[in-house]
């Protein structure tokens, strides 16, 4: 692609303000920051105010349709429902890219079963058959795109922010272990409490640092206070990105102790910003999670709550393993991780699949 391409980029999901803390924002500022960096035009249309900074020009998701016609690639992130990109990209001329980071009516069916309609469904099989490019997290999720389109689907994982890993953590002279998130069951953050006991017994006794807050955080620490752990629970409640990333650097090990699932679907961004801060990590073994960890910590089955424990006790009493292991995943993280390498792909995925801006003239 020899010039800029004027990208708009589209969340209509009211539950994502951009700036916020959560994942889902993260992501949304990381593609939009990653597109900018690479010299390219890029406005975001949103249902939400921003409450937080945020890379490039944020506007009223009522904007979406005049925007689009100046726009070469409407680029929106698939929410529940919502059809208006796909129509003002098709009205203007745009290239119309949907990314996908979870198959939402499943999703809602499982958790929230009252909210979904036959439009959403429908909406949805429309979306994924009609994008011009679908690109997802995992390959997991392309598995499930490619069964409901013809087109193209490309695989981008997550990635993180360089400038918030300044420096690497330093493993080896820590005793904390750190959950980064907000502590939800479907995160296993139930798991915690079992861990801080079944390492006692085993004669370990580490701090537990939870990088997050929310509805969860009450549970986990009544929980941790029941069975005699809540001196050693630390949950420090909704931070800044950058804040709760600096904090992984007083870690000694990364944890993702996943519940097994039967569709795992994600690219976890804990596990990216692990290998950021050059943490070593001890996870369970589900979709894509063993080949992400990689050379970077240890996985074990998600259903073995005795083997999560044994490797977290293994890994506290190898120093000089925690080292070697933090370090491996922070080389790899930094040379191909960033948020400005999921960029140059999706440009890359465009430039391969669709001839953009042509009918500008």
């Amino acid at each position: 692609m020899n010039r800029p391409i004027r990208f708009l980029q589209v969340c209509a999901d009211r539950g994502i303000a951009p700036g916020a803390t959560k994942g889902a924002a993260q992501h949304l500022r990381g593609i939009a920051a990653g597109l900018r960096n690479l010299g390219h035009e890029v406005t975001a249309v949103t249902a939400r105010t921003p409450e937080g900074p945020f890379p490039v020009e944020v506007r009223p998701l009522a904007e979406l349709d005049t925007l689009a016609g100046g726009s070469d690639v409407v680029y929106e992130r698939y929410s529940l429902g919502h059809t208006d990109g796909l129509d003002s990209a098709r009205r203007s001329g745009a290239a119309f890219v949907l990314e996908v980071n979870a198959p939402l009516v499943d999703e809602a069916r499982r958790h929230r079963p009252g909210t979904v309609t036959g439009e959403h469904t429908a909406a949805e099989s429309r979306l994924i058959a009609e994008a011009d490019v679908v690109i997802v997290v995992s390959d997991e999720l392309a598995a499930w795109a490619a069964e409901r389109r013809h087109g193209p689907v490309v695989v981008i994982p997550n990635g993180f922010e360089p400038a918030w890993f300044p420096e690497p953590a330093t493993p080896a002279a820590s005793d904390t272990l750190v959950f980064l998130g907000h502590p939800k069951p479907w995160h296993g953050a139930d798991r915690l409490v079992g861990l801080l006991v079944g390492l006692a017994d085993r004669g370990h006794e580490p701090h537990l640092l939870v990088v997050g807050g929310g509805p969860g955080a009450d549970a986990l620490r009544h929980d941790a206070d029941r069975n005699g752990v809540g001196d050693r629970v630390e949950v420090t409640g909704a931070l800044p990105p950058a804040d709760a990333s600096a904090l992984l650097r007083t870690a000694a090990i990364g944890l993702a102790p996943y519940p097994p699932q039967g569709d795992f679907y994600f690219c976890p961004l804990k596990i990216v910003d692990y290998l950021a801060a050059g943490l070593p990590i001890v996870a369970t073994r589900q979709g894509a999670i063993a080949s992400l960890v990689g050379d970077a910590g240890i996985v074990v089955p998600a259903d073995d709550e005795h083997a999560f424990i044994g490797a977290v006790a293994d890994l506290l009493t190898d120093h000089e393993r925690r080292a070697r292991l933090g370090a491996a995943g922070r080389t790899r993280a930094h040379a191909a991780m960033t948020w400005d390498e999921a960029a140059a792909s999706t440009v890359a995925a465009i430039s391969t699949h669709l001839t953009v801006g042509a009918h500008r003239g």
